[in-house]
């Protein structure tokens, strides 16, 4: 837990949150342009009736992320449909969620840096190489979920995913979603989203 001390209104006031909140928090207030004691003073003057103001900050993080999930997914399914590589390397790159391209063989072509940063990879040694390589991938049916994404007759699949590497364990739920083919009648690559993620150091 980190603590932190602001003035909220005219009282100063301390307020005690996970790491993650704080992180999570900071780069909303960074996007806004304002300051994290604007921010959290934003939330608190729009919940008055608060009992824990920790609590509510938590409550706003958690309501704010599934927001941007809904709306990426909905942005995901646009791009798709489309094929807007440029565009769809924009959104990766704002999303909060750990992201990756693979191509139809399930080859990484791009991640993002939400993803670099969760798994604590480099970049340019993890273009490449399979997903299956540096994951556990878990589903039923997950090579007949593969093909039907890359056939076109699936837009959408999910399946667990486990990160394991020294001193490091990283698990979440993970969304794939097919891409527009190159050409016609090539096979698709797909789109990954890592939600509900968790682990320990």
């Amino acid at each position: 837990m980190i603590r932190k001390t602001m003035r909220v209104g005219d009282v100063r006031t301390s307020i005690k949150l996970e790491p993650d909140f704080w992180t999570y928090l900071k780069e909303i207030a960074d996007q806004r342009h304002i300051r994290l004691s604007t921010l959290v003073n934003e939330v608190a003057n729009a919940a008055p009736d608060r009992t824990n103001l920790a609590s509510t900050l938590r409550t706003f993080s958690l309501v704010h992320a599934q927001l941007r999930t809904q709306a990426l997914h909905r942005d995901l399914d646009q791009l798709t449909v489309a094929g807007n590589n440029q565009d769809l390397l924009k959104v990766m790159e704002t999303c909060p969620l750990p992201i990756m391209i693979l191509n139809p063989d399930r080859e990484i072509k791009q991640i993002n840096k939400a993803l670099a940063t969760w798994l604590n990879l480099d970049p340019k040694a993890t273009i490449g190489r399979r997903l299956d390589t540096i994951m556990i991938l878990r589903a039923a049916n997950l090579k007949d979920m593969w093909n039907h994404l890359a056939s076109g007759s699936m837009q959408r699949g999910s399946f667990s995913a486990t990160y394991v590497s020294p001193g490091r364990v990283r698990t979440a739920q993970a969304l794939a979603v097919a891409l527009s083919p190159v050409a016609e009648g090539q096979p698709r690559g797909s789109i990954i989203l890592f939600e509900t993620l968790s682990g320990k150091n």
